[in-house]
Order: structure tokens, then sequence, then C-alpha cells
């Protein structure tokens, strides 16, 4: 399954908004949302997804109504020191 990381705007969303929408990107499925970080402060939020494909992806954020600033497709990642296929 690859894997990817977005960045999305998060400005308008109080954190009890923020944690709520966290916990719907992070229930099992098809596309999973892996790990998140929110900077509070700055109005961003960065999350690790795990999907089968880009288009499940797309679909995935059309539904929770996410719009990434930025997004990218992993291909390597460390393992003990090491840079390995993801």
């Amino acid at each position: 399954m690859a894997k990817y990381l977005g960045v999305y705007a998060t400005a308008c969303l109080t954190r009890r908004q923020l944690q709520e929408l966290v916990a719907k990107l992070m229930e099992p499925g098809e596309v999973r949302c892996e790990k998140a970080y929110a900077g509070i402060v700055s109005g961003v939020l960065i999350c690790l997804f795990t999907a089968p494909s880009r288009e499940a992806l797309d679909e995935f954020q059309k539904r929770h109504g996410m719009v990434p600033e930025h997004l990218w497709r992993i291909d390597l990642e460390s393992q003990d020191g090491q840079l390995v296929s993801v």
C-alpha cells in the first residue's frame, strides 16, 4: 500500500473540530491516516496516509472536505539509518 504525506490548512477549526476530524481520518478503511501532526497557532494539519492509489486518496479527501495545500507520494523511508522502498 502506498504512503502519502498531505498538508492542510486548518485555521478555521477549533481544537475540538480538529480532534473530531483526525478521529474520522484514522478510522479503519481502504484509506487511513496513520499519523497526524497539528500546529494550532500556524493553522496546519500534516497527515501521513496509506492508500491503494492516489485516486482513492483523492476521493477520501473529497468525502472529508479536505483540500491539500501539498500532497506527496512517499517512495522511500528510513529504517535503521538506511533508505528503503515503501
